[in-house]
């Protein structure tokens, strides 16, 4: 038995039969995943052997409480997802990517234990996440809704690192590319004075400050301890896809600087004046190296430079410390 429900309160719907179940076995019918209270064998189906059960069988879809065999691999914390896996015919807190989630565990249950108690609901036919519209069926906005269509607002006085919203990916499949959340806008009009598939602000209000750094986006790339063979590595990829006959606009480029006023204030100033271009850090002076402090025949012509890579060749940008270059 896979199924034996437990509390007096469930939920069920009538199903036309579609072979023999023994008692407790999960099964599913149309869009919708349940259980059988009773045994249905090839006779009683079979009007020719004397059956009538032709159509109307309870199938138990949702209960407060159902007994479920159990997989044994995993220990389970009561609220946690449960997933019914068809291939093996079990019920379970680890989804093997192709579960279907059918509920909560109700109560803990040892790594070890054969039996389990959850809380069963019909959530198909979702599986493993969230879906709001489809692709070909996207939800559809109207009309002007007075908040975004997924909020999350927090606050924490928590002393520490807080993430209020996390995707963490593990790729295991070799040779797998991707792993990514997107943030994709499309559009076949003429649009207003700014558009952006994705855009983070730090704002630090009146009082509002950092001892170390503040960005409004952060890109973090940790390199393999071991040397990889082959490869380009980089925080961040700035890519501008140029099709045939692109217009470039009044200005293209890859990347754009801007600094603003806010609300129309005089800040800008000091920061015109004591401000950076740049801040690159960690780096020291080396031979051919990224950063190398230079002297050219006994005259500075240029203080250092700074090596970057133009379709593979080396180049150098030549720096000043006192803007004399010669």
């Amino acid at each position: 038995m896979e199924c034996e429900v437990m509390s007096k309160t469930y939920e069920q719907i009538q199903i036309d039969p579609q072979a023999a179940r023994v008692v407790g076995e999960m099964e599913l019918s149309g869009k919708t995943y349940g259980f059988h209270f009773t045994a249905l064998t090839a006779a009683m189906l079979d009007p020719l052997l004397g059956g009538s059960l032709t159509r109307d069988v309870t199938l138990i879809t949702e209960a407060e409480c159902v007994k479920v065999t159990k997989a044994t691999t995993a220990a389970w914390v009561a609220g946690d997802p449960i997933f019914w896996i068809e291939a093996s015919d079990h019920f379970t807190n680890v989804d093997d990517g192709g579960g279907y989630l059918v509920g909560k565990a109700a109560k803990d249950a040892t790594q070890g234990a054969e039996v389990g108690y959850m809380v069963m609901h019909d959530y198909y036919p979702v599986q493993r996440g969230l879906q709001i519209g489809t692709s070909g069926t996207p939800y559809n906005m109207v009309t002007a809704l007075p908040d975004p269509i997924i909020s999350l607002y927090t606050t924490s006085n928590i002393v520490g690192n807080v993430e209020p919203f996390l995707v963490d990916t593990i790729l295991t499949g070799i040779g797998a590319t991707g792993g990514r959340g997107i943030f994709k806008l499309s559009t076949e009009v003429a649009l207003g004075s700014f558009a952006n598939a994705l855009k983070g602000i730090t704002d630090f209000g009146t009082n509002g400050r950092v001892t170390g750094l503040g960005s409004g986006i952060c890109a973090e790339l940790i390199l393999p301890s071991t040397p990889p063979p082959g490869g380009n590595y980089a925080p961040m990829e700035v890519e501008l896809r140029v099709p045939n006959s692109a217009g470039l606009g009044a200005k293209t480029s890859f990347m754009h600087l801007e600094a603003q006023a806010v609300d129309g204030g005089t800040g800008l100033t000091a920061f015109q004046t004591s401000g950076f271009l740049m801040s690159i850090n960690g780096v020291t002076t080396q031979t051919d190296g990224l950063f190398e402090e230079i002297n050219v025949g006994g005259v500075t012509q240029f203080d250092a430079v700074f090596r970057i890579s133009v379709d593979g060749v080396p180049y150098f940008i030549g720096l000043c410390d006192d803007k004399t270059f010669v």
